[in-house]
């Protein structure tokens, strides 16, 4: 499969009820890599957060909601959603001085909440998280972007999201194997 022209990177990983596709692929030049959602043969490419490199889309809803990830040059990465052509940071809809750094969303159910990991920044940790919309609370989108918030994280988590991209394509779990 070669959706954005690269040759290599190019893997789906998760598939709603309507059959709407989401993944991940290569562009063209195998330098960078951007989440995709395909659906009745039209291919999007979903692009990334302001400032950042790659994206990964992991899982799709019902709804058409994904559950994503963007990251920098660095693999300094961010946990997202895309919904109606718009991606946003997580991190801006957490509640305002959280210690919890959310780095990506690996799932999504039909009421759009998201589990994934986490950065305490308080301890260090990596922590799992769970993110449950909160009905009737609403931000505007430059609420949004006031909240949007980027920070260098550890060489060793860095590494590890590395690691975690790496395994997906090397080992075959996209793929349930």
């Amino acid at each position: 499969m070669v959706v954005f022209g690269g040759a290599t990177g190019n893997a789906a990983f998760g598939i709603n009820n309507i059959g709407q596709v989401v993944g991940t692929s290569d562009l063209a030049g195998d330098a960078s890599f951007h989440g995709f959602l395909w659906q009745r043969g039209v291919i999007t490419d979903l692009g990334t957060l302001s400032g950042d490199f790659v994206s990964i889309a992991n899982a799709i809803n019902d709804k058409g909601q994904v559950a994503m990830q963007s990251c920098d040059i660095h693999f300094n990465c961010r946990a997202a959603i895309w919904q109606d052509g718009v991606m946003t940071d997580l991190n801006a809809l957490m509640p305002v001085g959280s210690p919890l750094f959310l780095l990506f969303a690996n799932s999504i159910n039909a009421r759009g909440e998201m589990v994934g990991a986490a950065f305490d920044q308080r301890t260090g940790a990596i922590v799992p998280f769970l993110a449950v919309p909160r009905e009737n609370v609403y931000l505007s989108s430059s609420q949004v972007l006031e909240r949007t918030r980027k920070i260098i994280l550890p060489e060793r988590v860095r590494t590890m999201l590395r690691q975690q991209r790496d395994h997906k394509f090397h080992t075959g779990a996209a793929f349930g194997r």
